[in-house]
């Protein structure tokens, strides 16, 4: 799966509920390396896997989010 940097704007959550102790301890953490995967369709980018880490990095202000692009 391409590897492709995009902004935080740009991704749609799948996903109707997070944890937020989890986003948390993600956001209090730098990035591990797991990249979020998501499908792409007429510039935006829908979240398949990776939501906690979508809103881990929102929540410690990053603007955009290394993803794993599958379309």
């Amino acid at each position: 799966m391409p590897r492709t940097k995009v902004r935080l704007d740009k991704l749609v959550a799948t996903q109707g509920k997070l944890d937020p102790s989890k986003v948390a301890s993600i956001a209090a953490k730098p990035p591990d390396g797991r990249d979020p995967v998501v499908h792409s369709h007429g510039g935006r980018y829908y979240v398949a896997d990776g939501h906690h880490r979508v809103g881990g990095a929102i929540e410690r202000g990053d603007t955009h989010i290394w993803v794993r692009r599958v379309k």
